[in-house]
């Protein structure tokens, strides 16, 4: 492809079932004002999800449409990345969005860097919790440890606060290097996204923070995978893509080599194991509280340079062995969850 017409971003949207409101999300991506490509990833979806889909491709020239058996968002988001033609790389879930003004200047950004011939392999953003059930805004910034307005490379980050941490709403991948790393996500499965950011972190050497939230993650909509109820049904899942990620990167090797980008990945780490813990916590049965034993003793095994970190940590210190004690636990993190509208 001509890098002439080559688009900027591809953006990916996997969409399940999800008709009722995957208009807001496409809408915000066409609002783009440099060359993008959107691939919408209609996953096997029983309701107008692929109709609505098929309209859009019908109207713009940008929006591409992939019918694909259900292979659930990991796979949704493998299928993506083999056809991406864009430099750089985003998923936007169908029920998320972008913000117009800041997708513009992020876009803008991306387009100035690839002009200059300084594509970095990770930019950076900020983004936004968008709580529906209060209809309460929360951004996630990262301007108080990341430098700005230029590439930097990772020994010059700055600490991250307790309550900092990234995302992958907040990561915009060079596709290249996404491909290099042969990040390959688990289908059939939920909460795979922790891969997408993780393992191509490692990958990542030149990285660009702009200071500007596109992305608005809403969260509490009924149903959602993030849903407390839709969790414990899942919680196999979630532990299973727990494991995944502490299995995937020698921890020791990247705090030897690169210790602030493990300091910044275990800070990941630590909010899987938070949600694996309090999880198994909230349904608190005797084989819940085993599972969650279990998980502790697979991190101390496979990574004990992680597990001394994240013991030390505050899911570590809210991991305990009595019901009062896990009562306690469970009170500090409603507190936390309230505050920090994560659910």
């Amino acid at each position: 492809m001509n890098q002439q017409n080559k688009p900027i971003v591809t953006f990916v949207v996997p969409c399940y079932n999800s008709a009722a409101y995957m208009s807001r999300a496409i809408d915000s991506l066409l609002a783009a004002d440099q060359p993008c490509e959107i691939l919408l990833v209609n996953d096997g979806s029983t309701d107008g999800t692929g109709s609505i889909a098929h309209s859009y491709a019908a109207k713009h020239d940008q929006v591409k449409v992939i019918d694909q058996e259900n292979a659930n968002w990991g796979g949704a988001v493998n299928h993506g990345l083999e056809l991406a033609t864009g430099t750089f790389f985003k998923v936007v879930d169908s029920d998320d969005y972008m913000e117009p003004l800041a997708l513009r200047r992020t876009l803008q950004t991306l387009a100035r860097l690839v002009e200059q011939d300084d594509v970095p392999d990770l930019l950076l953003t900020n983004y936004v919790y968008d709580h529906l059930p209060s209809k309460t805004r929360r951004m996630m910034r990262y301007d108080s440890f990341l430098p700005q307005g230029r590439v930097f490379g990772w020994d010059e980050i700055g600490k991250p606060g307790i309550d900092t941490y990234l995302m992958i709403h907040a990561t915009w991948y060079a596709t290249s290097v996404l491909r290099a790393s042969g990040v390959k996500l688990p289908t059939g499965m939920p909460y795979t996204d922790s891969l997408l950011l993780l393992h191509p972190m490692t990958w990542a050497r030149r990285l660009y923070y702009l200071d500007a939230a596109p992305y608005f993650y809403a969260i509490g909509r009924e149903g959602q995978s993030v849903d407390v109820e839709v969790v414990a049904r899942h919680i196999d899942h979630q532990l299973a893509v727990t494991r995944a990620a502490i299995e995937d990167t020698d921890y020791a090797e990247q705090y030897r080599t690169e210790p602030k980008r493990a300091l910044l990945m275990t800070g990941y780490i630590i909010c899987m194991m938070s949600v694996s813990t309090f999880s198994l916590f909230m349904i608190g049965t005797s084989e819940a509280l085993a599972k969650n034993d279990e998980l502790w003793a697979f991190l101390k095994e496979r990574s004990p340079e992680l597990y001394r970190r994240v013991s030390r940590s505050w899911v570590g210190l809210a991991n305990r062995r009595t019901a009062l004690g896990r009562r306690f636990s469970l009170w500090c993190y409603s507190l936390g969850q309230r505050y920090f509208k994560l659910a």
